[in-house]
């Protein structure tokens, strides 16, 4: 039970093959909306008591082991690291995995503790989330060292590698053209052989990255596995206490740490929370159908302002960005005189990933407007992939395999459940709840049939019995985690505390107000819980 009357982890939609995942939100897309130079009073902090938490038998070495913190080369205000983990916590005498670590030190000198972060994915860099450093607010950045870390498989820790080095450069090229980055076929049309296709790129997906990545990593990359070494980094942070802001995904691996180390739960915030009791497919349903009213949302606004190109009454404008969708499908739009073109599918996808920011709303009604008067997609284009032009192979690499990196993790977390006929009749729902955003959401049990590696573990009520309370963030109009996602968080703990956030997008803190901060911040950094049934009216940053 919770202790309160719930009323109701920076993840974007990114499609592959036919399905979407979610994904960590782009640092472009991030330092586009992050705050800077908000108003925000100070909270003085107290000091948090130390009482010694038990190292675990068997894994002194992981625990007692030396960090040697360093100047990061690309960044002086940090502190980079890197440190060994059991690939296997049942045989710790086993093979090792790296881990990497970047820190910003408190600004004040004077730490009360380290906040350890995740900004969600799965396959989110906690090295590019503490990077961005207006991501958190001055009080937690006088306060806190924050520490982000790649979890095991993903970027500068030991990576999810899928590609050999001849096909990285090949990635690259098709990237450039727009192609399919990994090479798998596209799955087919509708009913069975979509599911199929979804089994079959799975199986040749999962080969190419057991080739390439260090034996066994695929076996071991379960959000549990992660918790755990969530609190060998707590205790090398010489903290007795984990300290803990995630979003997203972020959410789901900080209630699962709290169930296996209740004692070890410090101060702990969830913002924009998973519901770890349901199956992949239930997920998926609701993702699709929080999409589409986020969807429906957008095309409210944007009729309510000046010049929005979907014209005429709610039903008339969502109609048009239909056939324009579908046009683009038929015929890409091109993309100025690049020579590239962008199709429906990918169009979808982008509007997906604006609607995590009504901020960026603005913009896309400009980019679909040129490309429904202009026949031109390029400022949709930028809107939806900004692109590098200084990327290296390595870099693009990199993201294709932390992008790998979050079905690998899917597929550890959930079983395979249901047939042919089940994941029919769950895509059929998708499209019922989400004829627009539903594309390609559906087959996650099809994919993680064919992809083998699975942990064994089952979804469940997360009460962690024996922890301390729990902050948990909900935004009534998100797009990626639906608000009754943190409703049904908040219901499962033992002592979890629901902070209703009214607006839209992904993510509250640090976008939607200083309600919203001050809350976090007074509990992170003096242990107060806000009042119960605390709803905060999302404000948008600028």
């Amino acid at each position: 039970m919770s202790s309160s009357d719930p009323t109701l982890p920076f993840m974007r939609i990114a499609f592959q093959n036919g399905r979407a995942w979610l994904l960590p939100l782009t640092s472009a897309i991030v330092a586009g909306i992050m705050i800077s130079g908000c108003a925000q009073g100070s909270i003085e902090p107290v000091a948090i008591s130390p009482s010694a938490a038990p190292v675990p038998k068997g894994l002194e070495d992981f625990y007692l082991q030396k960090v040697s913190w360093q100047t990061c080369e690309d960044d002086r205000d940090y502190q980079c690291a890197t440190v060994q983990a059991p690939l296997d916590y049942d045989d710790p005498a086993g093979k090792r995995i790296d881990l990497a670590l970047k820190k910003l030190p408190a600004s004040s000198g004077k730490p009360i503790g380290s906040l350890l972060v995740n900004p969600g994915g799965p396959g989110g860099s906690g090295l590019e989330y503490v990077s961005e450093k207006e991501a958190f607010t001055k009080n937690l950045r006088r306060s806190y060292d924050i520490i982000g870390f790649d979890p095991r498989g993903v970027g500068e820790s030991t990576p999810l590698t899928c590609l050999s080095p001849e096909e990285i450069t090949e990635a690259t090229e098709a990237v450039k053209k727009g192609e399919d980055p990994l090479g798998a076929e596209e799955s087919a049309g509708s009913g069975e052989d979509s599911a199929q296709g979804s089994t079959k790129s799975a199986v040749e997906l999962a080969a190419a990255c057991e080739q390439n990545s260090a034996q066994g990593l695929l076996d071991h990359m379960d959000t549990a596995s992660v918790a755990r070494d969530m609190d060998m980094l707590r205790a090398l942070a010489g903290d007795s206490k984990l300290h803990y802001l995630g979003a997203s995904y972020g959410t789901y691996l900080g209630a699962r740490y709290a169930e296996i180390f209740p004692d070890n739960v410090g101060r702990m915030v969830l913002d924009s929370a998973q519901d770890p009791s349901l199956q992949q497919a239930q997920l998926r349903i609701d993702q699709a159908a929080a999409l589409e009213r986020a969807l429906d949302t957008y095309i409210e606004s944007c009729q309510a302002g000046f010049g929005c190109p979907l014209t005429g009454d709610f039903e008339e404008g969502k109609a048009k960005l239909k056939d324009l969708i579908d046009r683009a499908d038929a015929e890409p739009i091109p993309v100025g005189e690049s020579g590239e073109a962008l199709n429906g599918r990918d169009m979808v996808t982008g509007i997906g990933n604006l609607l995590y920011d009504d901020r960026l709303w603005p913009e896309l009604n400009e980019a679909l407007s040129k490309a429904m008067t202009d026949n031109d997609a390029t400022a949709l284009n930028d809107l939806i992939d900004p692109q590098d032009p200084d990327e290296t192979p390595e870099a693009a690499a990199r993201k294709l395999a932390n992008q790998a990196a979050d079905r690998a993790v899917d597929c550890q977390d959930y079983p395979v459940k249901g047939d042919h006929a089940a994941w029919e009749a769950e895509a059929a729902r998708i499209k019922e709840v989400a004829p627009i955003m539903g594309e390609g959401l559906a087959y996650q049990d099809a994919f993680c049939q064919g992809w083998g590696h699975h942990s064994g573990h089952e979804p469940a009520e997360l009460t962690s019995t024996g922890a301390a309370p729990i902050l948990v963030l909900g935004v009534t109009g998100d797009p990626a985690t639906p608000y009754e996602w943190a409703q049904a968080l908040v219901s499962q703990l033992k002592y979890g505390r629901l902070v209703t956030v009214t607006g839209n997008g992904h993510g509250a803190y640090q976008r939607l107000g200083d309600c919203v901060n001050d809350t976090v911040d007074t509990y992170l950094l003096r242990g107060e819980l806000p009042g119960e049934d605390l709803v905060c009216e999302g404000k948008l940053q600028k």
